[in-house]
């Protein structure tokens, strides 16, 4: 059977707008809700436990010595422990704003971020002038510091290797979330 197309109409094959080209795939129900908002472009990091049932409930606290542990000479080892530590206390301020992102490359090394490193990233702070931000720069994203001067913005890097970057008047940019601290794996 062929499909038939009427003139003037706006709508393809099957009553589908026009646009960008499509491919029939197999989805769980629960996840067709999410895809068509991220299609539609309208889902914004953090939002994404309204679709999923995701919370951090687990709680594992560990021993934290009071003593510092000297990185030069060695000092005298106490036994004094201080409070228990729990990471999910330290790490994460506003559970439902919080996510967490891997980071690569090396723009940030001057600021102890590393590739590899888990850099936490909260929604609820408003960016400001100084943070170090992830931002979403014409579709792609990128960890630098915030600048802003005079009603200009810049993504300013931590390392002289890298340029810094003047967004454009035009250009898609936004901020998803202000980085705080991060977690490296050795």
């Amino acid at each position: 059977m062929q499909a038939r197309r009427y003139a003037g109409s706006r709508k393809g094959i099957g009553g589908r707008p026009r646009g960008e080209p499509t491919t029939v795939i197999r989805l769980p129900v629960a996840v067709v809700d999410i895809a068509r908002h991220l299609a539609r472009r309208r889902i914004r990091a953090g939002e994404i436990d309204a679709f999923l049932d995701v919370e951090g409930t687990s709680r594992t606290a560990i021993s934290l010595y009071a003593a510092r542990a000297a990185c030069g000479f060695p000092s005298p080892a106490d036994e004094y422990l201080d409070r228990p530590l729990d990471f999910n206390e330290l790490l994460i301020r506003n559970p439902s704003a919080t996510f967490a992102v891997r980071l690569e490359g090396e723009s940030m090394t001057g600021v102890g971020l590393l590739p590899g490193d888990i850099a936490i990233v909260y929604r609820s702070i408003s960016p400001k002038h100084g943070d170090i931000v992830l931002a979403l720069l014409d579709n792609e994203f990128t960890v630098k510091r915030l600048h802003q001067m005079d009603g200009r913005v810049q993504l300013k890097a931590e390392n002289a290797a890298f340029p810094d970057i003047k967004i454009a008047e035009g250009q898609s940019f936004e901020i998803w979330g202000v980085i705080t601290s991060s977690v490296r794996l050795f």
